[in-house]
């Protein structure tokens, strides 16, 4: 009798604990139930944090629940990387471009993991626009080298994107790497004629051709006459047409007494001032009859000396002509 008593209470144990558990299941799929509709509820809102939340929460829950928690758990997993990138998108509206990135990177990461590949290709699409953007903002702080890094990062993403060859180019400026800048606007210029892109292309040899002369320039004053050869016939590639490039190599050139350069340069400047007032073409006359004389070719330099008699070389041709060469 008391065997039987016995079994009898461990059967009625048995049959408690699962249907305890069986309420706790039940209790358990409908939490995560509940709580996957609140993340349906946070998306029609325009709440993106709170569904991401919700449906974060309901995904860890509804995984312990096995085969019955399966739909809820892939339900929200389709969510989710939509809602990284919904709240990238609104991060950088709103000027929040670090978090941007840092979203766009998990609406990748989970886009993958969950099978999202639209998803995905978005937002990969995204990240360059991003990464220039943070350059854009470092190069305006003067962090030049860390601007550098961001567009180098864009560029990778995708090597098409114009801006960012742009920003590389004038990050490298800002660092001293004038021959990298060059390198990299060649390639820009190379792109933005390939997409059509005149405005870019415009863009690439206003400053290049800048940056350029400007430097040739500052090296020419410090009689450095092979570097300002150097970065005038690099700022040629980008204005083949500006008057003062060639008279700046006219200068150089002498100073190295490279005469027949020196001639040559100035003579193509006297060409592109064709339209000019004689004043304006003294200076090319002026440096050619300098390198005619170097080259003792005195004739010629008092042909040329008098064709720079004008304004402000006015003087010193005229001592050219009348006491160093005794013109005729």
């Amino acid at each position: 009798m008391k065997t039987n008593i016995l079994k009898k209470m461990r059967t009625f144990l048995t049959l408690s604990l699962i249907l305890l558990a069986f309420g706790v299941f039940a209790q358990d799929i409908n939490k995560a139930g509940e709580i996957f509709n609140a993340g349906n509820q946070a998306l029609k809102d325009g709440n993106s944090l709170l569904a991401l939340e919700n449906y974060e929460q309901c995904i860890e829950m509804a995984s312990k629940l096995g085969a019955e928690g399966e739909q809820i758990v892939n339900g929200a997993k389709a969510q989710i990387p939509g809602l990284y990138a919904k709240i990238a998108a609104d991060d950088y509206k709103a000027g929040n471009t670090e978090k941007a990135i840092t979203e766009y990177e998990n609406a990748i990461k989970f886009g993958e993991l969950y099978g999202t590949p639209e998803i995905v290709a978005k937002a990969k699409e995204n990240m360059p626009k991003l990464y220039y953007a943070q350059g854009n903002s470092l190069y305006k702080s003067e962090k030049f080298a860390e601007a550098l890094t961001s567009y180098q990062k864009s560029h990778d993403l995708d090597p098409k994107y114009v801006p960012s060859i742009f920003g590389m180019g004038i990050a490298n400026n800002k660092l001293n790497n004038l021959d990298k800048m060059d390198e990299i606007f060649t390639e820009g210029l190379v792109v933005a004629k390939e997409q059509g892109d005149t405005k870019m292309v415009d863009k690439f040899n206003q400053t290049a051709k800048k940056v350029l002369q400007a430097e040739g320039a500052t090296k020419l004053q410090a009689q450095s006459w092979d570097v300002s050869i150097k970065y005038l016939n690099m700022a040629l590639k980008y204005d083949e047409t500006n008057k003062d490039i060639y008279y700046y190599l006219g200068l150089a050139n002498n100073g190295l007494k490279k005469w027949d350069e020196a001639i040559a340069a100035t003579q193509k400047g006297i060409d592109l001032s064709a339209a000019e007032n004689d004043e304006f073409k003294a200076k090319f006359y002026f440096e050619m009859g300098n390198a005619y004389k170097g080259k003792a070719l005195n004739d010629k330099a008092c042909e040329a000396f008098k064709s720079a008699a004008f304004g402000r070389f006015a003087e010193n041709a005229n001592y050219e002509i009348k006491t160093t060469l005794k013109c005729k």
